[in-house]
């Protein structure tokens, strides 16, 4: 998280928008904003509907496992990757979808 708060500049070049998505609660949440410093939204998924749908919670977990998602304007997933970030992969991934957006 405090890595992508890191990189939010370079995110807002290409028209990106961070969003946190955890199964904790809002002012679990919020303490946790504001201990991290973070300045993008943390979404509170209590069902799990978001983590399955985005590959980070197996059916019947009751965890998120951590995972970067890149989806599109179209909604489509453009990139997923298990672990920790990587930042250079997510930015090149935004540098990709930013030049089709260019495109005629």
């Amino acid at each position: 998280m405090e890595g992508h708060q890191r990189n939010l500049y370079l995110y807002d070049r290409f028209n990106a928008q961070v969003v946190g998505i955890s199964r904790d609660n809002v002012d679990t949440l919020k303490y946790f904003a504001q201990q991290y410093g973070l300045t993008f939204p943390l979404l509170s998924n209590s069902t799990g509907y978001l983590g399955m749908w985005l590959g980070s919670q197996p059916p019947g977990s009751p965890t998120f496992s951590r995972r970067t998602v890149v989806i599109d304007r179209l909604g489509v997933i453009r990139y997923a990757r298990n672990g920790s970030p990587n930042y250079h992969e997510i930015l090149q991934v935004l540098k990709q979808l930013h030049a089709e957006e260019d495109t005629p």
